[in-house]
């Protein structure tokens, strides 16, 4: 049996298994009814309405996040993964502006306050980024700016992002400002892999 990528626990295991994934990725997560890039997407929606507002997808993938995004109309869109092979596949969409390889849980390479908004689907679970990646998401979004992400609410992996989103909140650098109700993010292969899409505004 073949072991996915977000079971596997080492960084380069990790992105080694996405790039090995990359090509047939979109098919096998459409068959595990993969929809977490949907419920995000209905999120930065509710919250952003200006199509013209810059966002960065953190952790694109192959872009299916992008690509909702694009369907309903915004333009400005910027990505990053940590894997090569699945920004490959983003690129051949044509729905982001820009794509570069980086590493959530390392220094991003963008100036202070530069996007109206960060969004990640799928990103915020386990073994695949640490809490501590949230306070440099917070740096790059201007003050009224958004954050909106999935995170796998099953079993206690969740309680880590809860209590650095606490931190963020108690020193006011952000506040809450709803969450979706929980899902399953693939209901085809296992009923009981959890999520909630989280949204906070900058201050």
């Amino acid at each position: 049996m073949r072991i996915r990528p977000f079971e596997l626990s080492l960084l380069d295991a990790l992105i080694q298994g996405y790039d090995a994934w990359a090509t047939s990725y979109d098919r096998d997560v459409r068959d595990l009814g993969y929809c977490t890039p949907e419920h995000v997407a209905d999120a930065v929606c509710r919250q952003i309405g200006d199509q013209d507002a810059y966002l960065l997808d953190v952790g694109a993938g192959t872009g299916l996040l992008g690509e909702e995004m694009y369907r309903r109309g915004y333009r400005h869109l910027m990505g990053m993964d940590a894997s090569h092979g699945m920004l490959a596949q983003a690129a051949r969409k044509g729905t982001y502006r820009w794509l570069s390889r980086m590493v959530l849980g390392h220094p991003l390479g963008f100036a202070n306050r530069v996007f109206d908004g960060v969004m990640a689907a799928g990103v915020f679970s386990s073994h695949h980024v640490p809490p501590e990646s949230l306070w440099d998401l917070h740096r790059i979004v201007r003050p009224g700016g958004w954050i909106v992400f999935s995170l796998k609410w099953d079993g206690n992996f969740k309680k880590a992002f809860l209590a650095a989103g606490q931190q963020l909140e108690e020193q006011d650098r952000w506040q809450p400002y709803g969450a979706s109700g929980v899902y399953a993010s693939w209901p085809h292969a296992d009923r009981g892999m959890q999520t909630r899409v989280l949204v906070y505004k900058v201050l």
